[in-house]
Parts: structure tokens; C-alpha cells; sequence
């Protein structure tokens, strides 16, 4: 009796954690999703570059990532199917000016803690 109310213990952990992590990769693929959808609307808007919004959206995505030319690289790869190659070449100089920028903020925010 005790081993079958143990093992129906870790069955609901069990439940539980697969729950917590597929919400966690369910919002991990809409941040990534909703930078690809900036990527393409900038491509199709035609400006020379990304809107704030579009900005804002791709930085979202990269917010959570420690690596951030690894997280440009990523949002590049996961437009390419939906862009023809002049068009990636155009993001592909986009992001580097995003991910320039969220190095400088983090190093000053660095900075700033170390200020008496």
C-alpha cells in the first residue's frame, strides 16, 4: 500500500514538472516566434531598419538568452525559410546593431554597481 501511494507521489511530480517545463518551452517558442514575426514584417516594410516594436520584440527574445550573438544567430536561423537571401543578408545587418546595443547596456548596468 505504501509503495502504490509513493510511486502515485512521484507520478503527479512527475506530471506537474512536465507541465511547468512545456509552458516554459511553450513561452520560450513564442518569444522566438514573435521575433520572426519582427524580422519579416521589418523585411516587408522596407525600412533601412527595424521599427521600435520590431525592436522591441526581437529584444524580448533575447533578453533570456545569455549568449546574444548566439540568440541573433538563432532569430536569423529561424527566419531563413520565410526569406529570400538578399532579404537575410538585411537582417543579418540588423542584428548585430541589436546585439552591440545590449552588451553596452549590460556592461554599464555592470558599471553602475561598482560606483560608491
Amino acid at each position: 500500500m505504501f509503495k502504490q501511494s509513493k510511486l502515485f507521489g512521484i507520478s503527479e511530480q512527475f506530471h506537474e514538472y512536465r507541465e511547468r517545463l512545456g509552458h516554459y518551452l511553450s513561452t520560450l517558442s513564442k518569444l522566438l516566434r514573435g521575433a520572426v514575426k519582427a524580422v519579416i514584417n521589418y523585411v516587408q516594410s522596407g525600412y533601412r531598419s527595424l521599427s521600435y516594436r520590431q525592436d522591441c520584440d526581437v529584444r524580448r527574445y533575447m533578453n533570456g538568452q545569455p549568449d546574444k550573438d548566439g540568440a541573433a544567430d538563432t532569430v536569423l536561423n529561424a527566419s531563413r525559410p520565410f526569406l529570400k537571401s538578399d532579404e537575410c543578408e538585411r537582417v543579418k545587418g540588423q542584428l548585430p546593431y541589436i546585439v552591440q546595443d545590449m552588451k553596452e547596456e549590460q556592461q554599464q548596468s555592470r558599471s553602475r554597481g561598482f560606483h560608491r
